[in-house]
This record gives C-alpha cells, structure tokens and sequence, in this order.
C-alpha cells in the first residue's frame, strides 16, 4: 500500500507541488513499513500525454494504489480511476511533506 504526493524537492521539509503530473518529485509513502523515499518525475517538462506516463510509472513500477494531492486534472483522475487508484484530495495549499507525514503517522 504505497501513496504517492507530489512534492517541489527530495527533502522532507519539501512543500507539496500544486499541478500533479508536473510535480518535480513525488514523495512515495509505504503504509505498512511505515517508510518513504523519493522518485523524480522525468515527465515534468513533457508537452503531452503526462498524466498517462506519470500513472505508468507510479503504479506499474512503483505499486502506487493512492494519490494524494490539492487536484487532479479531469483526464488523470479518469485514468486513476480506470486503474482502480484512490484519490486523496487535500483542502489546503500550504501544506508540506513533513505535515503530511505526521499525519499518516510517520513522524
């Protein structure tokens, strides 16, 4: 069970990214050991077809099941959920990692 957050940097003080699939870096959480490391996004600057690619590597490499972000554009959230992922929407734009973190318990 491994959530993925879209963060700015590879730091745990990083703020969250507001644009999902362009984020520079996703924070991927592991739920059940309680773990977390960073994965860089080479899609970023791409012109098209990011949302797709970033799925693909989040999830069939990665074993991501959960998103957790401020939005999700219309044609990403219809591929999560083609893909049977769980979206989390946060309610806030000023949150950092480390916030979220201790919120799932892991700080």
């Amino acid at each position: 069970m491994i959530a993925a957050i879209p963060v700015m940097s590879d730091k745990k003080e990083a703020k969250l990214s507001l644009k999902f699939a362009r984020s520079p870096f996703f924070a991927l959480i592991n739920r059940e050991d309680h773990t977390f490391y960073f994965i860089e996004n080479p899609f970023s600057e791409d012109e098209k077809g990011v949302g797709p690619k970033i799925l693909t590597l989040l999830c069939k490499d990665n074993a991501v099941d959960s998103l957790v972000a401020f939005e999700l554009g219309l044609k990403l959230q219809q591929h999560a959920k083609a893909k049977g992922l769980q979206f989390i929407i946060l309610n806030e734009n000023n949150n950092k990692l480390v916030d979220i973190l201790k919120l799932m318990g892991l700080e």
